[in-house]
């Protein structure tokens, strides 16, 4: 029998022996069979103590790879910016970076640990630095062009939010096309 099926068992039992439904004897026995002569209350103290070990342990591999995350994509981003020599290099490199991140997320067991927002994030925060670098170099008076690509970064937010149902995403592509809009608006 499981420990999980043994557990239940004992708190069962010992509801029984709370609300007097067996004789207390009866129900201490009962729970010193499941238990196995073990305590039952220090089985389920380790129990509670092996889980908080590897939720901090999950915590801990989340925050490592949101910060490994972001800071590839922030190097990605200040190296597309500060080589201005080489721009097809830096374009190559993010976008292989950014087709890496994709490759990551769509394992089953990353998503299923919870680490895949930490590299949406990243990604998205990446392909917006890979637009505004295109335009910086290959269109650069064209403001009209910067308003296109801003909305289309916001409508995939937008997008990637309603299909992935990540609030975040919806948030921020809702409020950046506002914006884009408001300005727009404004400017004319």
């Amino acid at each position: 029998m499981t420990k999980e099926k043994k557990q239940i068992i004992i708190s069962e039992i010992r509801y029984w022996k709370q609300n007097k439904l067996l004789p207390e004897h009866y129900c201490d026995f009962l729970i010193t069979l499941y238990a196995q002569g073990e305590d039952p209350d220090e089985v389920a103290e380790k129990k509670t103590s092996t889980l908080q070990k590897e939720r901090r342990q999950l915590r801990t591999k989340q925050l490592m790879i949101l910060l490994f995350s972001l800071l590839l994509a922030g190097v990605a981003s200040a190296a597309m910016f500060l080589y201005t020599e080489y721009p097809m290099v830096t374009l190559v490199a993010a976008a292989l970076l950014a087709f890496s991140f994709l490759l990551i997320v769509s394992r089953k067991s990353f998503i299923r640990n919870g680490f895949a927002p930490f590299l949406y994030i990243s990604l998205a925060f990446l392909l917006l630095m890979m637009s505004l670098k295109i335009w910086t170099v290959y269109f650069n008076a064209d403001t009209t062009l910067l308003i296109g690509l801003l909305m289309l970064n916001c409508s995939l937010w937008l997008f990637t939010g309603r299909v992935l149902k990540l609030l975040y995403f919806t948030i921020s592509g809702s409020l950046g096309l506002l914006t884009i809009i408001a300005f727009l608006i404004l400017s004319l």
